[in-house]
């Protein structure tokens, strides 16, 4: 009966740390930040004395969706995101213990946007063209933060090795319509129901190792990793039943759930070369979103009550079949004067999602970014701004095999065919001091 779409895929869109955001968002071999604990652990080994970092990013998505065919006698208005600008942060401190030897403690977020606003049925004039992707989507609010310690250690003169532990909070809610009669098909608004969901994860242990080797002055070589990592959420589904059913005298009883998904093992491979005030680098990046073939909510003892009947709620297997994403970074910086540097970059990324299972939720899209950026130093204090512009994209889907959420034998009705457009932005700035 009911359905949850998670901001899985909304994961690593913008990167965060205003220094690699600058420079195409590379960082494999070290980010010369704290963002090191993301890209590449063992980069930790750049920053030295005792440093402080305050990084703040706003990441302002743009999602427009006009679903295929028309909606009644009508045509489907083009629904659009109307959250805004989504905050994020890479902060926290690392200390040189000694030459080779460095600590951090940090907090971050998902490299993402974890909140998304469409058209609310209940709230527009006319439901039918106003909200036609409301079996998708109504709204989404996540957050997931991490926060824990990291190491990197200068093992050899041409070898630093470094990893990552981290508590990882999860929690999500999300609104969308089902359709709550059988036997009947098409797009009866009259017939929805709303259901609210939501579900958290207190703490779970994840982290990350990498290596930088350095075979000759002034090249390295970076390689991280960060393992896949299961959610085992536990949270409630409420459902507001359209009046015609609560008229007739429906009703549900229990609203506990568990969800159940996976986020995506990462890897990055990068290689940099520095000489005197400029350096440049180039990276590749590998998210396996194979890894998540569906999302599962299994409802605990809830159970529809109508016309006399029982029907207790099975739990719900929502695929996704999407893959591994790929994406190309080039970046460098250069160093005119003492107390400034300056960053440029570009990257191209893989899509995810094939057509057949492209939604609102996520409309991850094959897409190219341009960056820029530049710090402004005075004695131990530095100034960060990281820009990034991603390139609008545009896809249109005919071939969905995206059904609505019916509770009962319907006819199938495809939700997801129609014209997707995506663009985003990103703004980064950071405070730091180095005692």
């Amino acid at each position: 009966m009911f359905a949850l779409v998670l901001l899985a895929a909304g994961f690593y869109s913008p990167d965060l740390g205003a220094v690699p955001l600058g420079r195409g968002g590379t960082g494999a071999t070290g980010t010369g930040d704290l963002s090191s604990v993301i890209y590449n652990p063992a980069g930790l080994l750049e920053l030295h004395g005792l440093r402080v970092q305050f990084d703040a990013s706003l990441s302002s998505q743009s999602i427009d969706f006009t679903r295929a065919g028309r909606c009644g006698p009508l045509q489907c208005a083009t629904v659009s995101d109307s959250y805004g600008a989504f905050p994020n942060t890479i902060s926290g401190v690392s200390w040189e213990l000694r030459p080779g030897l460095v600590l951090a403690a940090s907090v971050n977020g998902p490299p993402s946007v974890g909140k998304e606003n469409f058209p609310d049925p209940r709230a527009v004039r006319s439901v039918l063209t106003e909200a036609p992707q409301r079996y998708s989507l109504i709204s989404s609010d996540n957050v997931i933060i991490y926060s824990g310690l990291s190491a990197a250690w200068r093992a050899l003169p041409w070898l630093d090795v470094g990893a990552t532990l981290q508590l990882r909070y999860f929690r999500t809610h999300q609104l969308q319509s089902i359709f709550s009669v059988g036997s009947i098909g098409g797009d009866l608004p009259d017939f929805d129901a709303v259901v609210d969901a939501q579900a958290s994860e207190p703490l779970r242990l994840t982290g990350g190792l990498g290596i930088v080797v350095r075979p000759a002055e002034g090249f390295s070589i970076g390689l991280s990793a960060r393992p896949g990592e299961p959610v085992h959420a536990t949270g409630t589904l409420d459902v507001t039943l359209p009046p015609f059913a609560a008229a007739a005298g429906a009703s549900t009883t229990g609203r506990a759930a568990l969800v159940d998904l996976a986020l995506p093992p990462q890897a990055r491979l990068g290689a940099r070369y520095q000489r005197g005030p400029a350096l440049f680098e180039l990276d590749g990046t590998w998210e396996n979103w194979g890894t998540l073939g569906s999302f599962t909510v299994t409802p605990v003892d809830i159970v529809l009550h109508q016309s006399g009947t029982t029907q207790k709620v099975p739990p719900i297997s929502i695929p996704k079949r999407w893959h591994a994403a790929f994406s190309v970074r080039g970046g460098g910086e250069y160093t005119p004067l003492q107390w400034l540097t300056v960053r440029a970059g570009a990257l191209f990324e893989t899509s995810a999602i094939p057509d057949e299972t492209l939604q609102i939720d996520f409309v991850n899209l094959q897409r190219a970014a341009a960056t820029l950026g530049a710090t402004a130093r005075w004695h131990g204090l530095a100034a960060t701004v990281g820009f990034a512009h991603f390139f609008p994209t545009s896809r249109t889907v005919t071939t969905s095999q995206v059904k609505r959420t019916d509770p009962y034998d319907a006819p199938p009705f495809i939700i997801g065919n129609g014209a997707y457009a995506a663009s985003l932005d990103v703004l980064a700035f950071q405070l730091a001091a180095t005692l």
